[in-house]
This record gives C-alpha cells, sequence and structure tokens, in this order.
C-alpha cells in the first residue's frame, strides 16, 4: 500500500470522525473510527511502524474514550470523538517519525580550501532537504589518500589535478564532474599591522623586497597553496632577492606565527587566511595564479539521488554568494 500524505491522513480521518457521530450508537462509532483509522495508520505508518512512534499509535488505536470534545483543532465547531483526535496526532508523529527514518546521509569529501563555503551550503542542503551530510575534511594529501584507498564517499570536492588523478582510478561516476569554483592567493598581515599596498606588480615586488620575513607552504606537496605561490615569486622576478627571508610554514602554525609578530607576511590561499591575522588583500594580475575545484559524484555512492541534489545546489547560482563571502570565486 503506498504511504498516505499528512493532508490526505488528516483528510480521511475528519470525514471518518464526522461520520461516527451519525451511525448508531457512540460505541458503534468509535468503533467504525478505530477500524478505519487503524487502517490509515498502518499506510501512513509504513516505514516507521517498528518505531516507538508506531507503538504509540496502535496504543492510541485500541483506546475507547467515551469524551467527546468540541473540534477546535480544525477549524470547524463539530462535535468529534476525541480517540479521533488522538489517532490524528498519532498519524502526524508517525509521519514525521517516517520522514525522519528515511532521510539519506550523504558522505561528502573535500579539501580545507573550500570548507567555509562548504560548511555553509550543507547547512543550507541540510534545511532543504531535510538530509544529513557527514562531511570529512582534509588536506589534499589526506584527501588523495583516502580516495585512492578507496574509502567510500557519495561526493568530492578536490581540485581539478586531484580530480584527474580520481578520474584515472575510475572513482567519478559517469558525466557527474561539474567545475564549482577557484581560489587565489593572498597576502595576510599581522593583526595591528598595516598591509602593504599590493595593488599593483611592481607595488607588490616591492612589499616582498621590504618584508622581513615571508611564509610560503611547502612547494614540493601537490595541489597546495604552496606550489602557486613558488609560480608567482617566481615570475615576479624577485626570487633569488627574497629566497633569504622565504619561510616554509604549515598553515595554521605559520599564520600563527604571523599573528604573534614572528613572521611579517605570508602568502596562502584567500579562502585560507585565519580570522586571527589580517587579509592584506590579492595577489595582483597577471601575477596572480589560481587553484580550480570541481564537484562529482563518486562511482561507489550509495545515495544517488541525494548526491545529485547536493551537487545541484552547490553549484547553483542561488549559493554563489556562499562561495564569494569565503573568499572563492564560484565558476559560472
Amino acid at each position: 500500500m503506498r504511504p498516505l500524505s499528512l493532508k490526505a491522513a488528516r483528510d480521511a480521518l475528519v470525514h471518518i470522525c464526522s461520520h461516527s457521530r451519525t451511525r448508531g450508537s457512540r460505541r458503534s462509532g468509535r468503533n467504525q473510527s478505530n477500524t478505519a483509522a487503524t487502517s490509515i495508520a498502518t499506510s501512513v505508518s509504513g516505514r516507521a511502524l517498528n518505531t516507538s512512534w508506531g507503538i504509540f499509535l496502535l496504543l492510541n488505536l485500541r483506546q475507547n474514550s467515551p469524551m467527546w470534545t468540541q473540534r477546535m483543532w480544525l477549524g470547524k465547531e463539530e462535535i468529534v470523538d476525541a480517540n479521533c483526535k488522538s489517532v490524528f496526532w498519532g498519524v502526524t508523529v508517525v509521519l514525521i517519525s517516517a520522514s525522519m527514518a528515511t532521510a539519506a546521509e550523504v558522505k561528502l569529501i573535500s579539501v580545507g580550501a573550500v570548507r567555509g563555503a562548504l560548511d555553509k551550503i550543507v547547512a543550507d542542503y541540510s534545511k532543504t532537504t531535510g538530509n544529513k551530510v557527514n562531511y570529512t575534511v582534509g588536506s589534499p594529501g589526506v584527501v588523495s589518500q583516502k580516495l585512492a584507498a578507496g574509502e567510500v564517499f557519495d561526493v568530492v570536492v578536490v581540485s581539478a589535478p586531484a580530480m584527474d588523478d580520481y578520474a584515472k582510478l575510475g572513482g567519478l561516476k559517469p558525466d557527474t564532474r561539474v567545475k564549482a569554483a577557484r581560489v587565489g592567493i593572498g597576502m595576510a598581515v599581522g593583526p595591528q599591522a598595516t598591509p602593504p599596498d599590493i595593488a599593483t606588480p611592481a607595488a607588490f615586488k616591492a612589499a616582498l623586497l621590504n618584508a622581513k620575513s615571508i611564509a610560503v607552504g611547502d612547494p614540493t606537496i601537490p595541489n597546495t597553496s604552496g606550489v602557486l605561490v613558488h609560480a608567482i615569486l617566481q615570475n615576479s622576478g624577485v626570487m633569488d632577492d627574497i629566497k633569504p627571508k622565504l619561510q616554509i610554514v604549515g598553515l595554521d602554525p605559520g599564520q600563527q606565527q604571523i599573528a604573534k609578530g614572528e613572521i611579517e607576511i605570508g602568502l596562502f590561499n584567500i579562502s585560507e587566511v585565519r580570522p586571527f591575522v589580517k587579509y592584506g588583500g590579492p595577489v595582483p594580475e597577471p601575477l596572480q595564479r589560481y587553484t580550480n575545484y570541481d564537484v562529482a559524484i563518486t562511482a561507489r555512492t550509495t545515495e544517488s539521488n541525494a548526491a545529485s541534489e547536493l551537487l545541484k545546489m552547490l553549484t547553483s547560482t542561488q549559493e554563489q554568494a556562499q562561495w564569494k563571502s569565503s573568499g572563492l570565486e564560484p565558476v559560472q
């Protein structure tokens, strides 16, 4: 039997209860009400009768309350068996329980550079669909290891080169890969410092030459900001002059050193500049370099429909503001 909607169940119960008063004695009416309501409850509860809410409803159906009450709760003044009212609310609760019991759980994995945006979009997705998202975040290396090891996820958001590698392993569901966003490199300074002018290539080069120390990521780790920063510094033509001032750091430890005044400036993904330092602006064009992030459904997904809904939301125009507010540029 196909489960009834809440409105259909309510309307059926109203009909039953309205007629129970006119068909013989009150007890006879109540018996008819209980018999029909049991059928409705079986239909609407369906998948949820094994829950405590289902048990609650069935117990209520077996009550034979002699009380009669004014049916103000549905907006009309009609005489209704109080047992019908109990059944109605029981059906409502079972429907809610069934909905919660069948909500999908989507397993999402991404690199940390997109976490700020994804946290917001995932919240919107869960609110809109009622589905739960089990979200795993890691460094590019950790995420690649998990995917290569065959850990099961439904949706993945990584850099385009990392997605290429995963596709070669047969990890993607065909035709689901979509461009999501990109992020450039920006400067971080101490929370009380005045950021230098870096609006033009000439100003950016001057800021690098004048800085006493510069924090950068490790350029030997693939798909990280350190690779892009190294290319930017090479293209700026000042690498030889500033090389002694460069300090290779981890993302959070390096910015903590900047916050403490131990390092003067740092260059990181804009979306990963932490709130305990001050953002000094983006690297100017044409020196700027970007990491492009793609989203795809994995070949091993167990929640294809829910995963498709999440992918659509991640790349929808309605969610572009979430990407932008987190320092990323959504891809049209």
